[in-house]
């Protein structure tokens, strides 16, 4: 009896971790979709704010608007934007340790066609905020 016990225990346990997970991804993709919309609206304060300090620290707000309109001055707007890839890390290059998820999009420009768009929210407190953004053609 208590071996099975054990069993239920343990299954419950992990079916609990994977909806967790799930629930965190969740967020973490929540916060990278309203910061790229803030990016696509031109609505550069709005995507400063709600970033994570590792990205504010290197970048003022002027300097991250002026660096995405320099990258994507010339794409036009967005048609479309499809996630391809989802990875959580606990570690990322020249930053802290901590929960990161990186989300990868496929994302259609008006004017320049498909690029990669990748997005990484860090759990900081709580809350799920970007700690940066790249883009690449495919």
């Amino acid at each position: 009896m208590p071996k099975i016990l054990s069993c239920i225990i343990t299954a419950v346990l992990l079916s609990f971790s994977t909806h967790v997970m799930a629930h965190t991804a969740n967020e973490a993709e929540a916060a990278a979709l309203a910061w790229l919309k803030a990016i696509d609206n031109g609505n550069y304060e709005q995507a400063w704010e709600t970033s994570s300090p590792i990205l504010k620290a290197p970048l003022s707000q002027g300097m991250l608007a002026r660096t995405i309109e320099l990258v994507r001055r010339d794409f036009g707007e967005v048609a479309s934007r499809k996630r391809v890839r989802t990875s959580h890390q606990t570690s990322m290059p020249g930053a802290p340790s901590g929960d990161y998820i990186v989300f990868t999009f496929q994302t259609g420009f008006e004017n320049s066609g498909r690029r990669l768009e990748t997005v990484t929210p860090h759990l900081e407190n709580g809350t799920w905020r970007v700690s940066s953004y790249y883009v690449e053609t495919p």
